[in-house]
């Protein structure tokens, strides 16, 4: 996939690549503020602070806005999922039938593989 070389080589976002390449799904949280943020990056955006971890996470959230691009033969689905540890994340819902999605549906991540790289997680419907 295009990009993932240079994804897989930030120090913000090598954990969170590392884990999925294990089959895990981990957030990045903060030891000062003890709040969960997406996306990853050195700094809490709540309270700045540099002490972060990983945590990892069930990836279970709810659909909080989508948009079905009907442009191809499949049509192709992005959503923002608000996880059940509070960060909005973007990602392509697969899985499930586009006309039954709605706003508040239940979803959860799964990893499809890439050639070469780390698996890239996205959101299944439940």
């Amino acid at each position: 996939m295009a990009g993932t070389e240079f994804i897989e080589n930030s120090p913000e976002t090598k954990p969170f690549w590392d884990a999925t390449a294990a089959g895990l799904f981990v957030l990045p949280w903060c030891r000062q503020c003890q709040r969960t943020h997406w996306y990853p990056r050195g700094v809490c955006p709540y309270c700045l602070s540099t002490a972060l971890d990983w945590r990892e996470s069930p990836g279970e959230g709810e659909i909080h806005s989508f948009s079905v691009n009907r442009m191809r033969k499949e049509p192709y689905v992005l959503a923002y999922v608000a996880l059940s540890e509070g960060p909005i994340m973007l990602g392509n819902v697969v899985d499930g039938d586009p006309a039954t999605l709605s706003i508040g549906r239940k979803v959860k991540v799964v990893f499809k593989p890439t050639s070469g790289g780390p698996p890239i997680p996205f959101f299944a419907v439940r």
